[in-house]
């Protein structure tokens, strides 16, 4: 049996086209041309270069304090000139990458909304090369590279308080957002020690510390002041 389905002809055949869903994960341009970097940057190294290879781009586009301050066992040359903005884009494992992109996805979002691309990206630039200037403050001496995006994301940790504070949604009082940076200073401690960082290991907590110092900084310069 054969049954007639009374419905009204559409106009147009897109009308029968399914409706357009949300992408699962929307970022804002900078945020994701970074996470897309960084996944990519990290993906050849890691999938295609060999040992001597991947450790040759470590020394040569990572962070090494020493170089800077001329008391270690490399020369200054052009990567160590570019070194405080290529050492970002190096990640030491698949953990290491996972977790910073896990952190540019949830403060990267928000704090370029709020800012704009082309402050966004600056202030994330800033606060990763401020970094490593309290890096080689606090090591001079240290010939071990720094790689990896943490001290530009502890930045946007420092924005996202500010940002989050202005909209009501963490404390003005007396203490204000001090507990919450207190607790991410402490964590970035307490990561080092049980990483071995103070004793030359693999967790750079004075650029973890240099660069969420460095987002409440260039927060109160004029640039950076955005309506709230």
């Amino acid at each position: 049996m054969s049954n007639i389905v009374d419905f009204k002809k559409p106009k147009k055949k897109e009308e029968f086209r399914k409706p357009k869903h949300p992408p699962l994960i929307n970022l804002p341009f900078v945020t994701k041309i970074l996470l897309i970097g960084m996944i990519s940057i990290h993906g050849v190294l890691h999938l295609i270069l060999n040992q001597d290879d991947l450790v040759y781009v470590i020394l040569n586009f990572g962070f090494i304090p020493s170089i800077w301050t001329g008391q270690g066992d490399y020369s200054f040359d052009l990567y160590a000139l570019f070194s405080p903005i290529t050492y970002m884009g190096l990640h030491g494992g698949w953990m290491h990458l996972v977790m910073n992109s896990a952190m540019l996805m949830a403060f990267g979002a928000g704090v370029e909304q709020w800012m704009g691309a082309k402050k966004f990206l600056i202030f994330f630039i800033a606060c990763g090369i401020a970094a490593v200037f309290v890096e080689t403050i606090i090591h001079p001496f240290s010939d071990n590279p720094v790689i990896g995006a943490s001290g530009a994301l502890s930045g946007l940790f420092a924005a996202v308080l500010i940002l989050l504070q202005s909209r009501g949604q963490l404390p003005t009082g007396k203490y204000g957002i001090w507990p919450f940076a207190a607790f991410w200073i402490g964590i970035s401690i307490v990561f080092a020690v049980v990483g071995g960082a103070f004793a030359g290991g693999q967790i750079a907590w004075a650029a973890h510390l240099g660069g969420f110092i460095a987002g409440f900084i260039l927060l109160k310069m004029k640039y950076f002041k955005v309506p709230l």
